[in-house]
């Protein structure tokens, strides 16, 4: 039986992906700053560490360590928050590198959370694992968070996983999505010509299982979808599932005076392709937007 450490394992993400490695068979371990809050999502864990805790003590029964922390970037970005944001991704993963780093007895694999923020935005260019950074501030945070994950040293490998907008049942960002639905139409932000790149909750976690079981596995992956799609035919899908076609347009410059910088990320557009996942044959269970959004809608319904 594999053992895997997750660190951030009690956020959206972290809370599905141990359930699912765990229906597979899989040992898992957590790390977290409140282990006891921890227990309480993720009961059936292993062990539950705190950042405070020797973690390489722990190093000789770990094959893989998934680290999935950082700060949400859906609050408000004062410069303290902003701090928080770049801090708590670079100081983690910089932590558990140095432990790595210092452990030789056995490679473990580092497979580390990045962002497509990466990329700069653009209505016309396509983005793969090969395309140069943007300077926007979430760029220059993923710059700094993946240069921490390269400091990593043989016989050690790592996986850096650039997350698209991940479409998961309960997620904030989806019931923002739904709710003017309820009011009888939708929101399009901007021009709705902006690029949506996503992945569905379930493509994620079996793309980190891949990650965590596959030894060729390693380098630079972008987690979306074969399928980005313009925000304008996401809220069209929406309305057509939900069969409320009509549509409500918010313009940029009322977006720019409501979240000020934020607003960059709000209106940013990428379209980008995961090129290595399709090169080895991955297969995404959700690789439209209709079939993600069906599949979320019908699901929160019958909640």
């Amino acid at each position: 039986m594999k053992k895997v450490l997750i660190a951030g394992a009690s956020g959206g993400i972290g809370k599905h992906l141990s359930t699912y490695l765990s229906e597979k068979k899989y040992s898992i371990v957590t790390l977290s700053r409140n282990p006891n809050k921890v227990k309480l999502v993720i009961p059936f864990a292993e062990k539950h560490l705190s950042w405070e805790d020797n973690l390489f003590n722990e190093l000789d029964t770990i094959d893989s360590i998934i680290n999935l922390s950082g700060a949400s970037i859906g609050k408000t970005w004062t410069k303290t928050y902003k701090n928080e944001i770049l801090f708590s991704r670079i100081l983690t993963t910089r932590r558990i590198v140095e432990y790595l780093n210092n452990y030789t007895q056995k490679p473990i694999k580092l497979i580390n959370a990045s962002a497509i923020g990466y990329y700069p935005s653009s209505e016309e260019t396509e983005f793969d694992e090969r395309s140069e950074p943007g300077n926007s501030f979430l760029s220059k945070v993923c710059i700094e968070w993946e240069e921490e994950v390269k400091k990593l040293n043989p016989p050690h490998s790592f996986v850096i996983c650039r997350f698209g907008v991940v479409l998961r049942k309960g997620d904030l960002l989806l019931k923002r999505l739904l709710l003017p639905f309820r009011f009888g139409f939708g929101i399009v932000i901007g021009t709705g010509h902006q690029w949506f790149s996503w992945i569905h909750i379930d493509d994620l976690v079996r793309a980190l299982e891949k990650a965590i079981s596959d030894e060729n596995f390693t380098g630079i992956y972008n987690f979306v979808s074969p399928s980005p799609t313009r925000y304008y035919e996401l809220t069209n899908s929406i309305g057509k599932i939900l069969n409320k076609p009509f549509k409500l347009s918010i313009p940029d410059y009322l977006i720019k005076i409501l979240f000020g910088e934020q607003s960059s990320f709000i209106l940013a557009s990428q379209k980008v392709i995961p090129r290595r996942l399709i090169q080895e044959n991955f297969t995404f269970i959700y690789d439209t937007i209709e079939k993600a959004m069906k599949n979320l809608i019908h699901s929160t319904n019958r909640a």
